[in-house]
């Protein structure tokens, strides 16, 4: 691990997608990576996370279910949704737990990590 000062949790269930991230941001950040919600919430838990990209879609629990979790232990969190669908009433209580932007699957990595490096600067 880097000894970069900012924290970056990525929250996807596939090893592909999670690994690709690490290497686009792991310069840049101190890269937290989880294939799901249980270990995202402990690992936010444990670490002062400056911000998180969550999956929508997970084996245990949504993004959403995520987000929630997160505003009960960290309020500043910048975090930024990835997701293929949208659901409008989701959407709407995404924006009320205060995020950044919704990313739509497939997307650009470089553009990624400019609205990331965006936020957190």
């Amino acid at each position: 691990m880097s000894s970069c000062e900012k924290k970056l949790l990525i929250v996807d269930d596939e090893i592909g997608l999670r690994s690709l991230l690490k290497s686009i941001f792991e310069m840049d950040y101190d890269v937290y990576l989880c294939e799901d919600g249980d270990l995202a919430i402990s690992t936010i838990e444990k670490e002062k996370i400056d911000v998180a990209i969550l999956d929508m879609r997970l084996k245990n629990m949504d993004g959403l279910e995520i987000l929630e979790n997160i505003r009960k232990i960290d309020q500043n969190i910048k975090v930024l949704i990835l997701t293929a669908f949208t659901d409008p009433r989701k959407i709407d209580k995404l924006y009320e737990l205060n995020i950044e932007e919704i990313v739509q699957k497939p997307f650009d990595i470089f553009e990624l990590k400019g609205k990331v490096d965006k936020v957190v600067n």
